[in-house]
């Protein structure tokens, strides 16, 4: 995909960075690298990633760091440039690894990352760098990541040939899989094509755990997985307008079965979600004429669908309960809005619970949005009180998609000893790969019609963070769709402004 460019490009860059050797192609990097040595001895070179302070007092996370930098530290061939890759991988460990509040804690959750497979070795340093690349503006770099993350595809591939069979066979890929869905992520600006990619990559992983689960010995962790992932499937679908598959119903089918039955409500929601965004994708047809029975139906469903995802939120507090807490006054404003935070009693019910409020914020803004255009329909269907609800729904979640942001997302202004106090707690040592998802309700949430401009700038201040800190292409887009909807706020203002008083002229 790159030959023709990056060899050039490379070793320019390899002669600013001042590495002797010639660069090397990706044929030679993936030889190279697989025959990278990834040992947790003493000699694994944990001197060359030693951070220019590291003689300085460390906190219990960079200690953390520390010991799992030395697992993962490579042995590279002098040829591939190793403080590059290095560079990469320390980067993918503390920005996406460790700044979560599902960073891999035990010893068998780093095992997968220090060594269970030379592809998701691969695809770490593939992230780390388009993440370091993009903060430093560093195209030489960039074009390096993509060189890795074409190696890690061909080695992902090769893993998912040998047939994994079990729970413990399975990880490796899988992992590999949800990262580099993750890198399209950190590489793409939200386009329709690094979209898509990235649900090729979930909709692989999900295929991986359905061979699995039914015969696994914990079959019900890995439905709550693949339940995970399914509904990360539902951004791209809104984003692209495309209806779920019936292959997603069926996935869902199989987990319903295996799941207990005080969690349907989880698959209930997913089924909800779906339909909801069939109807999304109907209203903005152009076919639609206002007072028409057609736009009459459509509000109609819309308030409908409403309504089911209001029980089904009932549903979810007595399955996936949470409180709201209270911090002390040294706590940032920044990291924490308004001085409250969530108590979830784990980070998938946190997930949940936001996918939740993100389609009830997008179901009522969709009547209010489409009563602009269709008003003699809308004044047919929905009451003034429907209004009201609209709006007081909108409100009341998106300031909940706010508030339980350090459940999902370690701000880089908390303490260690702060930031496990606010996050949720993990299992499953996924990292960072919830935060897309999180910025994407976050920018709906801020810009949900009727809410204060609070919400606006505090979700539009943590799209830049993470943007700023881990290099994710995907914040920067977010940001700039808020910056546009917020300039069209205000030229509706003005507009409005204008025609008041012109009409006071008259």
């Amino acid at each position: 995909m790159f030959r023709d460019e990056s060899s050039k490009v490379i070793q320019k860059a390899h002669a600013q960075w001042g590495t002797a050797g010639s660069p090397p192609s990706a044929a030679s990097a993936s030889t190279a690298s697989s025959s990278a040595s990834w040992a947790s001895s003493p000699t694994a070179s944990t001197n060359d990633i030693r951070s220019p302070v590291a003689d300085s007092p460390q906190s219990p996370a960079e200690m953390v760091l520390s010991r799992n930098m030395e697992l993962l530290s490579p042995k590279l061939h002098a040829k591939i440039e190793p403080t590059l890759e290095q560079r990469g991988l320390r980067f993918f460990v503390e920005q996406y690894l460790m700044k979560s509040p599902d960073a891999p804690q035990a010893s068998r959750h780093l095992a997968v990352y220090s060594g269970s497979s030379e592809a998701m070795q691969t695809v770490m340093i593939a992230v780390g760098l388009a993440g370091l690349s993009n903060r430093q503006a560093d195209r030489a770099m960039n074009l390096v990541a993509r060189q890795k993350y074409t190696t890690a595809l061909k080695q992902t591939g090769q893993l998912i040939a040998a047939g994994p069979s079990d729970t413990v066979s399975v990880m490796g890929p899988l992992r590999a899989v949800v990262t580099l869905a993750m890198f399209e992520v950190v590489q793409g600006k939200g386009s329709r094509l690094s979209t898509g990619t990235a649900n090729i990559h979930i909709f692989g992983a999900i295929a991986l755990l359905k061979h699995v689960v039914p015969t696994s010995q914990v079959p019900v962790a890995g439905a709550r997985a693949i339940l995970q992932l399914m509904f990360s499937l539902f951004i791209p679908s809104q984003v692209t307008d495309t209806p779920m598959s019936p292959q997603f119903f069926e996935v869902l089918a199989m987990t319903r079965q295996i799941l207990p039955p005080e969690e349907h409500c989880c698959c209930d929601l997913a089924v909800a979600i779906a339909r909801f965004l069939d109807i999304l994708a109907i209203s903005k047809s152009p076919h639609l004429l206002d007072g028409h029975v057609q736009s009459d139906e459509v509000f109609q469903q819309l308030l409908g669908m409403d309504a089911v995802l209001g029980r089904l939120e009932e549903q979810l507090r007595l399955s996936f309960p949470f409180s709201i807490e209270t911090v002390p006054r040294d706590f940032p404003p920044q990291a924490v809005f308004r001085g409250k935070y969530h108590r979830y009693l784990e980070i998938e019910g946190a997930r949940l619970w936001n996918h939740l409020r993100w389609a009830r914020i997008l179901c009522v803004q969709r009547v209010i949005d489409l009563g602009k255009t269709l008003p003699q329909s809308y004044g047919h269907v929905v009451s003034p009180t429907q209004t009201d609800h609209c709006y007081s729904t909108a409100q009341r979640m998106a300031e909940d998609i706010i508030t339980s942001t350090p459940s999902h997302w370690h701000h880089p202004i908390l303490t260690d000893a702060q930031a496990r106090k606010l996050g949720a707690i993990g299992k499953g040592g996924t990292g960072a790969t919830g935060i897309p998802g999180l910025l994407w309700h976050l920018k709906i949430a801020g810009c949900a019609p009727g809410v204060p401009q609070e919400f606006w700038n505090w979700s539009y201040e943590v799209a830049q963070v993470v943007w700023k800190t881990m290099g994710m292409q995907h914040a920067l887009a977010l940001s700039e769709v808020m910056e546009g909807h917020r300039a069209g706020q205000e030229k509706e203002a003005i507009d409005r402004l204008i025609k008041v008083e012109e009409e006071e002229e008259w």
